[in-house]
């Protein structure tokens, strides 16, 4: 149970509903705990959905991230859009073992920059330069604060001990802003 109230729908206001229902989760409720901080955070999670890096990379970082993380939450959220992406059971399942390797050299690099950008905050030169070779400076920006946005999501998440939806919450009508 959450450690902090999340409002019914019933409950919020006309402002408060209209973000809810760009994405109508457990995670939005607790949001609204935050008052004016609530419609930045959506603003930005909906942004990091229409950026250059693509889906299939963006999807494995997420999911990534969540393991490191350890949110069951981001976890139950992303896993099934991973899949949509191409990525099977097993390649995602392989990203919860620390010491995985199994993809190709574009995605290993891709998958130690995002080890050591939530573990050791500043990627090291080897690293960064290794994910020139396959990403652009845009797309290297977008998946730095791709990482940031899930890691501050995962421990919002985990610190209120949000409670987990019932199924993963439908993208539909997240639109670019």
């Amino acid at each position: 149970m959450a450690r902090i109230k999340l409002l019914s729908r019933e409950e919020m206001t006309e402002q408060q509903k209209e973000y809810y229902d760009l994405f109508p989760s457990n995670l939005l409720k607790g949001l609204l705990a935050a008052g004016t901080l609530t419609k930045g955070y959506a603003e930005l999670g909906t942004a990091l959905r229409f950026t250059q890096l693509p889906a299939p990379i963006r999807e494995f970082v997420i999911v990534r991230v969540a393991c490191l993380s350890r949110s069951e939450y981001e976890l139950m959220q992303h896993k099934e859009l991973a899949k949509q992406q191409g990525w099977t059971e097993e390649e995602l399942t392989a990203l919860a073992d620390e010491q995985v390797r199994i993809y190709d050299a574009k995605m290993n690099t891709i998958l130690q920059f995002t080890d050591e950008c939530v573990e050791k905050v500043k990627v090291s030169e080897a690293v960064f330069t290794e994910t020139k070779k396959y990403l652009s400076e845009a797309e290297i920006a977008e998946l730095i604060l791709l990482i940031g946005h899930y890691m501050m999501t995962a421990r919002f998440l985990e610190t209120l001990e949000i409670d987990l939806d019932s199924e993963p919450t439908s993208w539909e009508n997240v639109k670019p802003r």
